[in-house]
C-alpha cells in the first residue's frame, strides 16, 4: 500500500495471497484475504474476488490486435460485516477455473473491498493457467509407464531440499503446479514427499508435501499409493492433514481409492464428511461412478455443517434435473438456514437445463415466506443469473421491500449485477428514492448506471446527492461513474464530489480524475 492510500484510506489495507499461482484448465484457485482495519470502526459492505482473463490475438486485416477482456468468474467473499480499528479480517476463497480456459491467456485474481467512508483497498495477483496439451514425447514416456527418477526431481527443484521453511514450501508449490501437466511424471519422488509428511518439523510443509504427493500420483495412483493412503487414514492426524488426507482421496477415487471414500463418508468426525463433500464437489472426477449417491448420502447426514457442504456439492449436478427437484424440496424441510441458503445456491444455474420454473417458483417461495434474513439474502445474490422473466421482476420487488433492511440492501447492491436486466431498472431507481434507509439508497444507485445512457444516470445522482447529503451516497455516486471515466460527464460529476463535504470521497474522486 502506498504512501497515500495510507494517509487517506484510513489505514484500510487488503493483502491477497494466492495457494498456487499456477492452475490447470478446470483446476481451482484457492487463497486467502486478509483485511486490516482502519483507524476507526468501519462497515465492510461488500468483499470481491474476480478472476480477469485478457486474450491478445492478432487480427486478420488488421494492424491492431484483437483484445478480449473477459471477468471470468465474480464471487462476493463476504459482505456487510463491521472492521474494528486496526483489526485483522482474514477469509479464505476457492473457486474453479472454467474448463475451456485458454494458457495463451494473461490472468489475474483480482481482490477489492467496498468500504463507504475511506478509499477502497484492492490487490491483486497473477495466475497462470497451465497448457493442457500432452506431447509427443510425453505422451510416449507415459504409455512406457515412465517417470523422473527421484534425484532428476530434485534437480530440477532444488529447493525441496532446503532447510528453509519458505524456500521448501515454495519448491513443492512449483512441483505441484508442474505436476499438472501431464507431460510431466514426477511419480520417483512420492516417497520423498511422503517422509515429509511423516517428519517435518513445520504444519505448513506437512500439509503442502500431503498436497503435492497426491497431484503428482493423481491418475497414476497404484495399488501402494492407495494403501499408503489408507494408512495415513487410519491414524490420529491432526486435522489440517486429515483435511488433505481426504481430498487425496477424492482425487485417487477412479485408481482405487474409492472404498476409502465411502468410509471416509461414514467418519465419526462430521469435519471429515464436511470436508469429503467438498472433496467431492472441486477434486474427484466429475464421472467417478457412485458420486452422485456420495454427495446424495451426505445432504441426509445429521451434522448441519455436513449437509450445509453436501448441498453446495450438488451444484456439480445441475445438469440433474431431478437432483435439483430433491434439493429445493429439502430446502423447505431442513431446519437450518445454512442448508436452505446452499440448497438455494445449488440450484441457480437449473434453469438452463430445463429448471426455469423450478428455479423461479422455489426462489418466489423463500423469498415470500421464508422467516430467516439470511436465507432470503442467498436468494439476492443468485438473481443476476436468471434470464428476463415476470417472475423475476416479482421476486426483485419482493426482495427490495423486504422487511430486513440487511436484504433490501443485498438486493440494492445487486444492481451492479443487472446489466442484462433493463427492464429492472425502475425498481432500483424507486429504492434509491424512496427506500427509509439510507444504506440501501445509496447501494441502490452504485449501479444506476446499467439501466440508463450515462447522461441520464449522471442526472439522477445529482439529483440524490442533493436530496441524500450524506457521505455513502457520495460514495456510491462516486463507484457508479469512476468505471465510465474519461467520460466528459463522468469527470463532471468526479469534480464535484471532488469539491464535496467529504473529505475520503473527495481524495478518492480527485484520485480517480488523475487517473490513479
Amino acid at each position: 500500500m502506498g504512501l497515500l492510500n495510507k494517509l487517506f484510506g484510513g489505514g484500510t489495507q487488503l493483502e491477497l495471497k494466492l495457494d498456487l499461482d499456477k492452475v490447470p484448465p478446470g483446476g481451482t484457485v484457492a487463497g486467502s484475504l486478509t483485511l486490516t482495519g482502519g483507524k476507526k470502526p468501519l462497515k465492510l459492505t461488500a468483499l470481491k474476488v474476480d478472476i480477469v482473463s485478457v486474450l491478445v490475438q492478432s487480427k486478420e486485416g488488421s494492424s491492431l490486435p484483437s483484445i478480449d477482456i473477459k471477468v471470468l468468474s465474480s464471487n462476493l467473499v463476504a459482505q456487510d460485516r463491521d472492521l474494528a480499528p486496526g483489526s485483522l479480517n482474514k477469509f479464505e476463497f476457492r473457486y474453479k477455473i472454467p474448463e475451456d480456459a485458454k494458457p495463451d491467456a494473461t490472468y489475474k485474481v483480482v481482490a477489492s473491498a467496498d468500504i463507504p467512508g475511506v478509499k477502497d483497498p484492492s490487490a491483486e495477483a497473477p495466475l497462470t493457467v497451465l497448457g493442457g496439451g500432452r506431447g509427443l514425447f510425453g505422451a510416449v514416456k507415459s504409455m512406457l509407464g515412465g517417470g523422473d527418477s527421484e534425484n532428476v526431481v530434485l534437480e530440477r527443484f532444488p529447493g525441496l531440499t532446503s532447510r528453509d521453511t519458505d524456500e521448501l514450501e515454495n519448491a513443492l508449490h512449483e512441483l505441484q503446479c508442474e505436476a499438472y501437466d501431464r507431460d510431466n511424471n514426477f511419480t520417483g519422488i512420492h516417497a520423498f514427499l511422503l517422509k515429509l509428511v511423516e517428519n517435518h518439523r513445520e504444519d505448513s510443509v506437512r500439509r503442502a508435501a500431503l498436497a503435492a504427493w497426491g497431484t503428482v500420483l493423481d491418475d497414476r495412483a497404484k495399488p501402494e499409493h492407495i494403501r499408503a493412503l489408507e494408512a495415513l487414514a487410519g491414524r490420529d492426524l491432526p486435522s489440517y492433514l486429515m483435511e488433505e488426507v481426504v481430498s487425496v482421496a477424492a482425487k485417487f477415487a477412479e485408481e482405487g481409492a474409492l472404498p476409502l471414500v465411502q468410509q471416509l463418508a461414514r467418519h465419526p468426525a462430521p469435519e471429515v464428511r464436511a470436508r469429503l463433500a467438498t472433496a467431492l464437489y472441486l477434486d474427484a472426477d466429475h464421472d467417478l461412478p457412485g458420486r452422485r449417491e456420495l454427495i446424495l448420502q451426505l445432504c441426509q447426514d445429521g451434522d448441519v455443517s455436513v449437509r450445509a457442504n453436501a448441498f453446495g456439492a450438488t451444484a456439480s449436478l445441475v445438469e440433474q434435473l431431478d437432483v435439483m427437484q430433491w434439493v429445493a424440496s429439502w430446502a423447505a424441510q431442513d431446519p437450518s438456514p445454512e442448508v436452505q441458503a446452499q440448497c438455494l445456491s445449488a440450484i441457480a444455474l437449473a434453469h438452463n437445463y430445463g429448471g426455469a420454473d423450478l428455479v423461479f417458483d422455489t426462489y418466489l417461495q423463500h423469498a415470500q415466506g421464508n422467516p430467516s434474513a439470511d436465507v432470503r439474502k442467498e436468494i439476492t445474490e443468485r438473481l443476476h443469473w436468471l434470464p428476463a422473466d415476470p417472475r423475476l421482476t416479482q421476486l426483485v420487488t419482493t426482495l427490495l421491500s423486504d422487511r430486513s433492511s440487511e436484504v433490501r440492501r443485498s438486493m440494492a447492491w445487486q444492481g451492479c449485477n443487472m446489466e442484462e436486466h433493463p427492464e429492472l431498472g425502475q425498481l432500483f431507481v424507486h429504492t434509491a428514492v424512496n427506500d427509509p434507509d439510507d444504506a440501501v439508497r445509496a447501494d441502490a444507485l452504485r449501479g444506476i448506471d446499467k439501466f440508463m445512457p450515462l447522461p441520464e444516470a449522471v442526472q439522477f445522482l445529482r439529483q440524490r446527492l442533493a436530496a441524500d447529503r450524506n457521505e455513502k451516497a457520495f460514495w456510491a455516486a462516486l463507484n457508479a461513474v469512476e468505471g465510465h471515466m474519461p467520460a466528459r460527464e463522468a469527470q463532471a460529476l468526479l469534480q464535484e464530489i471532488a469539491r464535496g463535504p467529504f473529505s475520503s470521497a473527495a481524495e478518492r474522486a480527485r484520485e480517480v480524475l488523475a487517473g490513479e
